[in-house]
């Protein structure tokens, strides 16, 4: 049998070439292979991890392989050493590459791509090139670091919730309402946030959709997005909502003391979505009404129930098989005590559901939207 022959092509500064070569001649007998792409193999063998290229992107050059790869979901470069995170297989080191010349010329073509500025005066960068989050260090030594994250899908809505309690949240957000996610670390906020956000951006792409963080971790690809990255959340809300005029707000994960940053936009009359850790809602309200007396300088352990409308809880367990997550409990909120929207499987009735909707939405009359919602989740309207 005729072993298997595949074109590779090189480059050498600004010339490419290309040689017809036997796969066996590229990949080491007993190799294990990690990584196949058009662009490449990642094998490992002896003890060892390495990359075999066979055609080079004009940015990542000799890595194609790795940032190519639908596997690869994060990638550290060093000088001499790069780790990757591949799915199904854990993390991989692999050592001598990039070359210090490859990784600044990687470097160099992301500035030149993207605009993103880094130098001695702002050491740090972070910047979307293709399907990677990419963030660009230089230490005051010299060295250079980069490290690449992969965008995950964000899952359609009715993948996390069933699609009463998707449509009841979408329509509690449009009141409109201040709406906080919460739950321990790696239970899903974030997933739920994304999830939701891109259900308004496309079910109405004419809201204009402002989103603030300290440093860019969200993810939209539909709709209209506005960023404002500020490391105060509150200034980075009061310059989004007087300077680009948002329907919607979104704002990155806070802390207790990031609490007025939500505040401030639910008082406007502005859907608001943001995430919070914290184990149970008990837990989030007292914590969250301590920071808004701190603020005030006065209110109750429940302040907290009179600026944020809706309580998401979320759960993780992890278990033997892995990490399972979910979606426990949608609680609507009077300033005073919660009620359940949805909680462990069960719902509320559609007669008390609507009582927490006004006959007005931000989207227009409730009955024609909630309509066009429950027809869109494939649900009918039962008064």
């Amino acid at each position: 049998m005729n072993p298997l022959r595949i074109l590779r092509t090189s480059k050498t500064g600004k010339q490419s070439s290309q040689e017809i070569v036997s796969v066996e001649d590229l990949i080491p007998r007993g190799s294990k292979l990690l990584v196949k792409n058009p662009s490449g193999f990642v094998v490992s063998y002896d003890g060892r991890v390495d990359v075999i290229t066979l055609r080079e992107h004009d940015i990542w050059g000799r890595l194609s392989p790795i940032f190519l790869s639908q596997e690869a979901e994060e990638v550290w470069l060093f000088e001499g050493k790069t780790i990757v995170t591949i799915k199904n297989v854990g993390r991989v080191s692999i050592v001598g590459a990039p070359t210090r010349e490859e990784l600044e010329n990687i470097i160099v073509k992301i500035i030149a791509a993207t605009g993103v500025k880094v130098d001695m005066r702002r050491p740090r960068g972070v910047v979307d090139v293709d399907d990677w989050r990419v963030s660009l260090q230089l230490s005051s030594g010299g060295q250079l670091q980069l490290v690449a994250t992969r965008f995950a899908r964000v899952p359609a809505i009715t993948e996390i919730l069933p699609p009463l309690a998707a449509a009841r949240l979408l329509l509690l957000l449009m009141r409109p309402s201040v709406v906080l996610i919460l739950g321990p670390l790696g239970s899903g906020k974030s997933t739920l946030l994304n999830s939701l956000v891109r259900e308004v951006a496309l079910r109405y792409p004419f809201l204009h959709i402002a989103v603030v963080e300290k440093y860019r971790e969200l993810v939209f690809r539909d709709g209209w997005f506005t960023w404002v990255i500020n490391d105060n959340l509150a200034e980075g809300v009061r310059f989004a909502m007087r300077y680009y005029r948002p329907d919607v707000l979104v704002v990155g994960e806070i802390m207790a003391e990031d609490v007025w940053s939500i505040v401030e936009p639910g008082r406007a009359g502005l859907p608001t979505i943001t995430t919070f850790h914290s184990p149970s809602i008990r837990k989030a309200v007292k914590v969250l009404s301590d920071a808004l007396r701190a603020h005030l300088g006065y209110g109750d352990e429940n302040s907290a129930l009179q600026y944020i409308d809706v309580f998401v809880q979320t759960r993780k367990k992890v278990t033997p098989s892995g990490v399972e997550r979910q979606v426990e409990g949608i609680y609507v909120s009077d300033g005073q005590r919660l009620f359940p929207v949805y909680s462990d499987g069960d719902f509320a009735s559609e007669e008390d559901f609507l009582k927490a909707v006004p006959d007005q939405l931000y989207v227009g009359a409730a009955d024609q939207a909630l309509a066009e919602v429950y027809s869109g989740f494939g649900l009918s309207l039962k008064r």
